[in-house]
């Protein structure tokens, strides 16, 4: 892939230029759902077990935006219990999850879980 651009690379489709219910990925769930999925993840009352009880019912149907802010918010929220987390499945199936969306992740998606995992 090296010397082209990431437009051309993914057909000159970004994450925020898909437009209606258009999904780059066929089990990726159209966007007004994932706009939802999002907006719960970040809501103040979300917590730690909210945020990867949503990725374990959905994660599957994830873009990777959301795959990305599930691990940001999972950090950010359960900072103090960082050794307890390490253990729960839905993280271990997170991590998985991240690595599976590398190559669709945008640079702040990138930011935000080197960040999670630095945490």
């Amino acid at each position: 892939m090296r010397g082209r651009s990431y437009q051309q690379r993914d057909g000159g489709r970004r994450g925020r230029s898909r437009g209606g219910n258009y999904s780059a990925n066929s089990s990726e769930a159209p966007r007004a759902q994932q706009i939802a999925w999002s907006k719960q993840m970040t809501s103040q009352d979300a917590t730690v077990n909210s945020v990867l009880s949503l990725f374990a019912a959905h994660g599957q149907r994830f873009e990777a935006r959301n795959v990305a802010t599930t691990a940001h918010r999972v950090a950010k929220i359960g900072r103090k219990r960082s050794h307890r987390l390490k253990q729960d499945n839905r993280v271990k199936a997170l991590v998985t999850a991240c690595l599976n969306s590398l190559n669709d992740f945008e640079t702040q998606h990138l930011a935000n879980v080197a960040w999670a995992y630095a945490t």
